[in-house]
């Protein structure tokens, strides 16, 4: 996309959101209406199908600022948004989703999603907090807030959303694994390992629950269950950075520095942000050769 083009697409964007926060006439005669939300529609639509999403935006973003109330032009912009990896302006479509739509809580979770990958945790926390209120009976939307709420390092919230959400739903994995992991926090060694049991009997792929496993074995220093455990959690999900790290932990304390320093490594190239825990480790290692 040439400079100018990317400038006439800003405008575009601020327009529709100024629009759409303070409505205003749109600028299009009665005679060529009809025409016009017809192209747009068939440019966005087609576009969309067809996976190309900086080509869907401007005929979206018209039929977003033509039709403020409509959800459904609403919720495309957001995806298309999500789409083109802009989290800041994905989060403000779901924002206005949420405003024109009967039913805000099919903005959820992509809403809290959008604002964390833009850098905005609290948002992205009080995005999920009124994802809950929508429907404060809804488990998978608990989930997700205690899972917010863990990442914060608010055990106790999270605990507490954990066990809203199996009352209401008690064989769900992802609330059943929460729990398990705050467990493992707690040092609730037996509890963890029960959690990724109850998970790993119906999902035996589960990489979340074979990394619970894992990590229940490796505190537990059971190397050769850990290195079983984590090695399975990467043949089911071969970049789960979390599972690399662990792994390399096993490998470094049972005296396979190779290994170790190939998981660490491979650890640091899928999340550089992780640097500072993983270089520790490459120093022990480069430090016992």
């Amino acid at each position: 996309m040439t400079p100018a083009a990317r400038l006439a697409g800003g405008v575009l964007v601020l327009m529709v959101y100024g629009l759409v926060l303070k409505p205003q006439p749109v600028s299009v005669s009665p005679q060529q209406s009809d025409t016009d939300v017809e192209t747009w529609l068939a440019l966005s639509s087609d576009a969309y199908a067809a996976g190309r999403y900086a080509d869907a935006l401007e005929p979206t973003s018209r039929l977003v600022v033509r039709f403020p109330l409509q959800q459904a032009y609403a919720e495309r912009l957001a995806q298309i948004f999500g789409k083109l990896n802009r989290p800041a302006d994905e989060a403000a479509a779901w924002e206005h989703f949420i405003d024109a739509s009967p039913t805000p809580i099919d903005a959820c979770p992509a809403i809290g999603d959008a604002y964390a990958r833009a850098g905005q945790p609290q948002k992205s926390l009080e995005a999920l907090q009124r994802c809950v209120s929508f429907d404060p009976r809804n488990s998978e939307q608990l989930f997700f807030l205690g899972r917010a709420y863990e990442h914060a390092g608010r055990t106790a919230d999270a605990m507490a959303r954990y066990s809203e959400a199996v009352g209401i739903d008690p064989s769900n994995a992802d609330i059943l694994l929460g729990l398990g992991r705050l467990a493992l926090r707690d040092e609730q060694l037996a509890d963890a390992k029960r959690a990724a049991d109850a998970v790993l009997k119906r999902f035996p792929a589960n990489a979340d629950a074979l990394l619970l496993a894992g990590l229940v074995a490796e505190r537990q220093n059971r190397p050769q269950d850990a290195q079983g455990y984590l090695e399975r959690t990467l043949s089911a999900a071969p970049d789960y950075v979390d599972a690399h790290i662990a792994l390399g932990r096993v490998e470094a304390g049972t005296g396979r520095r190779a290994e170790a320093r190939r998981h660490f490594e491979r650890a640091l190239e899928l999340d550089p942000s992780r640097r500072a825990v993983i270089t520790v480790w490459l120093e022990r290692l480069a430090a016992t050769r």
